[in-house]
């Protein structure tokens, strides 16, 4: 029968597979790196999965550029979805959900990208079999070194215990991340081969660097003491020499000199090794992120962007590859255990938000709105996350316009209620609404031209509504949504709106030249 419950790769102190290491590995030399990656290219990878550990220790920026990419995997939202609307799909879904409810798929993913680095990453799975239904128990992070891979094809994973090949790994325990990081086995894809490289070179100037600070940091103590000074004098003047770097502060003879000798400039010297130390790290960068503008200075916003799709690109690679293993180790078996060889498999997903330019899209909006166009409330409300307010509870702003209230009738109502202002040409709608002046020759002629308003813009603001309406059916955002109008304003009927404004600015020319009232459109 196979046993779910016993821990297969579980640690000891005085054994293979021990928590405590002892890594000989703190100062290495190129020729060091290149036999640890040779021997790991070979099969034996224990040492440079060790080197990866310990580089992600000292390397600061790698390791921040290795946990910019690890945290923004693990902090993606998962959903678990029935494959089909079948009933055994849906049961398959909920079986998942209820059987995972108790685990961290977050810790999870953070633990698996460690694969980034190494090119493989693995977790054991602990069964709780007491009852009638199977599910994981615990599932525990194990390390990279404890395991091997076959000589035959370097891609099936076994469990190192002394032997040449190692111990084969049972089914249904073992979770394993190997990313398509690269072409080839996946001891050859970890990202940390390129980060060795660097960061030996690197080690280098920085000792290089702490060296010629301390050498040239401060300036040269000489000590001067005259002919017939006495060995003791000499010993006097020599601590005092030795003793003003810390102290700062001496006490010598009268007869005796102690100057400071200022080393000179030296910023060229100084700059080179900050030169080297900033090239290694933006190399890192490009290998781990695809990109340096979101740990380095960048030059422009269209560059940013740039730099901020290649990023999104990673993102959602590394997301579709955790899915694949996460679907295949761990969802797979509690479907197979449960359920049975023939059901469905639940679709896992790491939710990648495709980003937005809100700002963008609301100025589409208040384009939009004010030409006239309908757009329902819950469509913007729903692509700005925006509530419906409650009856009576307190809102940011004026109050909404009823549901197919045009956009004027809006505005007038508006008007007539909180005495907002509405300028035409120096005409007050309010005022004019409460009667308060008497309306002249050019408010007649507004009336006149906009009193079929409705009729002469109905065609334009149907053909657009449409497009919005067919936008909003099919998801486009705010700029697909843009171009889509573009696309459409060639066809859009305006005819009968455009002779209305001809009339209309004709007649009100003639009146300014003329200096009397106009005729009435007799068409």
């Amino acid at each position: 029968m196979l046993d779910l419950k016993t821990p297969i790769a579980m640690p000891s102190q005085a054994g293979l597979r021990s928590v405590w290491q002892w890594r000989p590995l703190a100062s290495m030399t190129p020729a060091m790196v290149a036999d640890v990656l040779r021997r790991a290219s070979m099969g034996d990878a224990h040492d440079f999965l060790l080197a990866a550990d310990d580089i992600r220790e000292k390397d600061l920026h790698y390791r921040a550029v290795l946990q910019t990419r690890t945290l923004a995997v693990a902090g993606l939202p998962v959903s678990i979805l029935a494959r089909d609307d079948s009933r055994a799909a849906k049961r398959a879904a909920d079986l998942v959900r209820d059987a995972i409810t108790d685990q961290d798929i977050s810790q999870l993913a953070a633990h698996l990208m460690d694969a980034v680095a190494k090119g493989y990453a693995v977790a054991e799975i602990l069964w709780d079999t007491s009852g009638r239904i199977w599910y994981p128990r615990e599932i525990v992070p194990r390390e990279a070194h404890w395991f091997t891979f076959d000589r035959d094809t370097g891609r099936l994973l076994r469990l190192v215990d002394g032997s040449a090949e190692g111990a084969t790994m049972p089914p249904y325990r073992m979770i394993v991340h190997t990313p398509p990081l690269s072409a080839g086995i996946p001891l050859l894809g970890g990202v940390a081969r390129s980060a060795l490289w660097a960061w030996v070179f690197k080690s280098f100037a920085l000792r290089d660097w702490a060296r010629f600070a301390e050498l040239f940091g401060q300036p040269i103590r000489v000590g001067k003491y005259h002919q017939g000074a006495s060995p003791d004098d000499v010993a006097v003047l020599r601590q005092a020499a030795f003793s003003l770097g810390s102290d700062a502060a001496a006490v010598i003879p009268q007869e005796m000199a102690l100057e400071l000798v200022e080393s000179g400039s030296k910023s060229a010297s100084a700059d080179l090794y900050h030169k080297l130390i900033d090239y290694l790290d933006r190399q890192v960068s490009k290998a781990v992120l695809g990109q340096t503008m979101t740990t380095d200075d960048g030059s422009s916003q269209a560059q940013a962007r740039v730099h901020e799709q290649v990023r999104r690109d990673i993102l959602e690679a590394d997301a579709r590859a955790l899915e694949q293993t996460i679907t295949r180790d761990l969802i797979s078996p509690i479907v197979r255990l449960n359920l049975g060889e023939d059901a469905p498999l639940p679709i896992v997903d790491l939710v990648v938000e495709a980003p937005e330019d809100m700002a963008a899209l609301a100025d589409q909006v208040a384009k939009l709105a004010g030409a006239g166009v309908a757009i329902p409330q819950t469509w913007v409300r729903g692509r700005f996350g925006i509530p419906e307010p409650q009856d009576g509870e307190a809102v940011v702003g004026a109050e909404p316009a009823s549901a197919g209230e045009p956009l004027a009738n809006t505005v007038a109502n508006r008007a007539r209620t909180h005495g907002s202002p509405v300028a035409v040409h120096g005409f007050d709608a309010t005022k004019n609404a409460q009667n308060e002046y008497e309306p002249d020759e050019l408010d007649r002629l507004v009336d006149e031209a906009t009193g079929e308003w409705q009729a002469q813009i109905g065609p334009a603001a149907h053909a657009l509504q449409d497009v919005i309406d067919q936008a909003q059916a099919d998801g486009l955002t705010a700029q697909e949504l843009s171009s889509r109008l573009a696309a459409a304003l060639d066809g859009i009927p305006i005819e009968a709106l455009t002779e209305a404004l001809e009339r209309a600015q004709f007649a009100a020319r003639l009146a300014g030249v003329h200096g009397r009232e106009p005729e009435p459109d007799r068409g």
